[in-house]
């Protein structure tokens, strides 16, 4: 198997469980620039680095860096760097991270093709305390579960066994906010520490 596509399996793996938003969680006015997030964070019990730079006024460069991986018959791999635009913001009393893919270093010159690519959301909720980061992505098991109970209706698409929240800014943050305790919504954080 060609090394690219092992990583890509891998990252798609660890990314499955997770929903993805045509359109951002913040408003201008919703967006909260906090400097304590600025550095490089390392994920507990892993070697995967997150590392934020200020960009702009209001949103943050972020370069995740995949460790490296046992892909068997002692060979490894070490996923590529990749960047993204960060934004941090303030909900009710709940803090949240909306994160995009940025512009790839190494761009295929291709039109047809990058025609096709298109950024989407991810929305997580946040807990930042001095040198300790937590993080929990909205999980796609549990929405996918409440939109076929009929639970709830939120405009979405499905992908595969992927749902796409289609639903506006508004309706993500109403639909953020009635969720934020729950903890099948919100599950299982990652822990990182920040470098020192």
């Amino acid at each position: 198997m060609k090394k690219s596509l092992v990583i890509a399996s891998i990252v798609l793996f660890a990314i499955s469980g997770c929903v993805r938003s045509l359109y951002p969680l913040f408003t201008e006015d919703d967006i909260v620039f906090n400097p304590a997030l600025i550095g490089t964070w390392i994920e507990t019990n892993s070697k995967n680095m997150w590392t934020f730079e200020k960009k702009g006024e209001s949103e943050y460069t972020l370069y995740h860096y995949e460790a490296e991986y046992d892909i068997g018959g002692g060979k490894k791999v070490v996923g590529d760097t990749a960047s993204f635009i960060a934004q941090t913001g303030i909900l009710g009393q709940y803090n949240f991270l909306d994160i995009f893919p940025g512009k790839p270093e190494t761009k295929i010159k291709n039109s047809f093709y990058n025609f096709h690519l298109f950024p989407l959301h991810t929305i997580s909720k946040i807990w930042l305390t001095g040198d300790t980061l937590r993080l929990s992505m909205l999980d796609n098991d549990w929405l996918q579960r409440m939109v076929d109970n009929n639970a709830f209706k939120i405009s979405h698409a499905r992908i595969n066994d992927q749902i796409v929240l289609t639903a506006s800014t508004e309706e993500l943050q109403q639909f953020v906010l009635k969720h934020a305790e729950n903890a099948r919504a919100f599950p299982n954080p990652v822990i990182l520490h920040k470098a020192k």
